[in-house]
């Protein structure tokens, strides 16, 4: 067992050492992308898997090479991937976003380098420490850094046949606003209603109003007077903003 911390390409013969580093790979990539699938990222199963087992590929090729440097296609990785990356950075309605898909993408085809070099067990290790930043220290952050305090608001807009429905769900999906179910009502003059809980301590949660102001099928933006403080663990019909 004590070996296998050793790099791998002293440990089997090829082809097989490149067949288990490639296993490897997809076990690693599979790791992250799990939980990034999960949450719904642009990044996400099938993604990180080959952007693992890619990098993993192009190292053992650079590192079956007699002759040349080496080093020359690993720097090509990541200059490459930093390409791959600025994909998943997206500029919505509310920001921009994507930069925690774009940091996992970059750091995956690193654990592939690792894992195609020959050091399997430390790109296991590294991919579950990944997963830890991903999610444990993600929830300490939301739960000690950004401690939200949430308002009610209605939203008062002409339906126009569904139409605006359609605008302001698409605003709400890009400012991450998750509503179940909304809260939707027709008034006497046909107009309808929406009652959305926000964040009104963080500027990127209440961004989405700014948005939803513009839209010329809003009629009216009513916050109501009282404010509520919700703690991290309390539970509550309508969800607060994901980060």
């Amino acid at each position: 067992m004590e070996r296998l911390l050793y790099n791998w390409h002293g440990l089997f013969a090829d082809p097989w050492v490149n067949i288990f580093l490639a296993i490897i790979s997809v076990i690693c990539g599979s790791i992250v992308g799990i939980e990034r699938e999960k949450k719904e990222k642009p990044a996400g199963f099938r993604t990180l898997t080959l952007v693992c087992l890619g990098s993993a590929v192009f190292t053992m090729a650079s590192v079956s090479f007699s002759r040349g440097d080496p080093s020359r296609i690993a720097a090509q990785i990541v200059s490459g991937v930093g390409f791959l990356g600025a994909g998943a950075i997206l500029r919505g309605a509310v920001g921009v976003s994507g930069m925690t898909s774009a940091a996992t993408i970059w750091v995956m085809a690193a654990i592939g380098m690792v894992v195609g070099a020959g050091y399997a067990l430390a790109g296991l290790g590294v991919s579950v420490l990944i997963l830890a930043v991903l999610t444990i220290i993600s929830s300490l952050e939301r739960r000690w850094l950004s401690t939200c305090k949430f308002s009610m608001v209605t939203i008062a807009f002409d339906p126009f046949g569904g139409k605006s429905m359609v605008r302001i769900e698409e605003i709400l999906e890009d400012g991450h606003i998750a509503q179940q179910p909304l809260e939707i009502q027709t008034t006497e003059q046909g107009l309808k209603t929406m009652r959305l809980t926000y964040c009104h301590v963080h500027r990127h949660h209440r961004q989405f109003l700014t948005y939803l102001a513009a839209l010329p099928e809003v009629r009216e933006i009513r916050h109501d007077s009282a404010k509520e403080n919700i703690g991290p663990g309390e539970p509550k019909a309508n969800s607060a903003p994901r980060v």
